[in-house]
């Protein structure tokens, strides 16, 4: 039976391969159940988050879910490494290449110290002859190569990181901690400066643009957490997308076009990340008490609103669009809760600076 581990070597090696160039390389989300990135943070994150969202205060929670990405991409790095010195531990010792391996015997342990010796470029494995050596010089490019690879993969994951965490940041001043999008309209109406919110959904609907394509490509942008307290990437994409509804449905002038682009935007990316997470909706109702406060306080803010009824309705209508989905995609990544987004059973109150 041993002829088996030879095409056994080469399935679990371009099996590992495939899945380092679809994750690290190929620039467009990567689908699959099968994929080793994907089987491993199924595997991961739920007990991880299972355990850090029951931390009795806010810093022990955020301090065992932010931990979860790095270590889940040196798992994943790990994984890679493992299959691919497997693989090509299998190839060595199938018929077909042991003979070439001069170390006194054809044990699966030769083979596995050749091929290590070779993906690690150590250069202990001793001498091979024949066909052999093209296994090995190929173990030690893989290895060379998967670890240039991610080299090269972190500086894009931080950039793409630094660039989704400033306008969180620069939207904390604007919208809260955690931030809503209620919360939004009355601080830049309260200010007097409501006119300039056309310009910022402009800004942000390039943001929402950014973060789809970023995470889409790079699917463990989405777990790494923001390093500012009660803030989440989600969080904001949603408070963002509540205020522009907000304005579309429930003022009594014509919406800014740009209000309208930004919904558009925020719909696309929520609808996407979803069904790329796989996610179940979960209920988003808001009840119309709420609604009613917050159309009371946009009146004092100097909006002009619709009447309650019609508004009610139009902004329930909107927000049904995209609310499900945004809520599964916040209560997946364990992010803080805010007005309207995020699940409240574990992770606690609002708190605001």
């Amino acid at each position: 039976m041993r002829w088996i581990a030879l095409p056994a070597g080469i399935v679990i090696l371009l099996w590992t391969l495939l899945d380092v160039f679809r994750t690290l390389v190929m620039p467009r989300a990567a689908r699959g159940r099968s994929r080793l990135s994907r089987i491993l943070f199924r595997a991961f994150w739920r007990p991880w988050r299972w355990v850090g969202v029951r931390r009795k205060t806010v810093q022990a929670r955020e301090r065992v879910l932010a931990g979860a990405a790095p270590f889940f991409f040196f798992l994943l790095l790990v994984g890679w490494v493992s299959f691919a010195l497997l693989g090509y531990a299998l190839i060595l010792w199938s018929p077909a290449f042991v003979d070439g391996i001069e170390r006194g015997g054809d044990s699966f342990s030769d083979a596995l110290y050749v091929a290590g010796s070779s993906l690690f470029t150590l250069g202990f494995g001793g001498d091979v002859t024949g066909a052999t050596r093209a296994v090995v010089v190929a173990a030690g490019a893989t290895g060379l190569g998967l670890f240039a690879v991610v080299i090269a993969y972190l500086p894009v994951l931080y950039q793409a990181f630094n660039r989704r965490e400033v306008g969180v940041l620069l939207l904390d001043a604007r919208a809260g901690s955690p931030p809503s999008g209620p919360e939004l309209l009355h601080r830049m109406g309260s200010a007097g400066v409501a006119s300039s919110l056309p310009d910022l959904f402009a800004e942000w609907e390039r943001w929402v643009a950014d973060v789809l394509e970023t995470h889409m490509s790079y699917p463990l942008l989405t777990v790494f957490r923001s390093p500012h307290d009660n803030t989440s990437w989600i969080t904001s994409l949603g408070s963002v997308l509540d205020a522009a509804t907000l304005i579309i449905t429930s003022v009594d002038d014509e919406p800014d076009e740009r209000a309208k682009l930004l919904y558009g935007t925020g719909v696309h990316a929520v609808e996407d990340l979803f069904y790329y997470l796989r996610l179940t909706e979960r209920e988003a109702v808001i009840q119309r008490d709420e609604f009613e406060d917050v159309l009371d306080d946009m009146k004092e803010d100097g909006f002009v609103v619709r009447p309650v009824d019609e508004a009610y309705e139009r902004f329930t209508e909107k927000r049904a669009k995209y609310a499900p989905r945004l809520d599964a995609i916040a209560v997946l990544l364990a992010a803080p809760p805010g007005l309207w987004i995020g699940d409240r059973s574990f992770l606690g109150a609002r708190t605001s600076h």
